[in-house]
């Protein structure tokens, strides 16, 4: 066998393929997702009181994350700041919550 001469491995080595496949995004940054409280009965505590979900608007995904935010009467709905299951190198944070 010449060693000059390479095989491919897996079927045709084609340019098409290498075009097809693109780098991740190095770094998305940081930026500003609209939030909201949802409420919701949850019925794993005995105490009966409703809890509280912060739901985000992801910037990056466009899709929605889902936060707890503890009780209903009293969330924890302080400025917090998270990462994009889809896109990890991004980063949201919430600074007001509507209901």
């Amino acid at each position: 066998m010449n060693s000059s001469t390479a095989l491919p491995l897996f079927g045709e080595d084609t340019e098409q393929a290498e075009a097809e496949i693109q780098p991740p995004p190095a770094a998305l940054g940081m930026a500003a997702a609209a939030a909201r409280l949802v409420p919701y009965r949850d019925t794993q505590f005995e105490d009966g009181q409703p809890r509280a979900h912060l739901v985000v608007d992801c910037p990056f995904c466009d899709h929605q994350h889902i936060h707890s935010a503890g009780l209903a009467s009293a969330p924890r709905v302080c400025p917090r700041r998270s990462r994009c299951v889809g896109q990890p190198t991004g980063v949201y944070y919430f600074p007001a919550v509507t209901q």
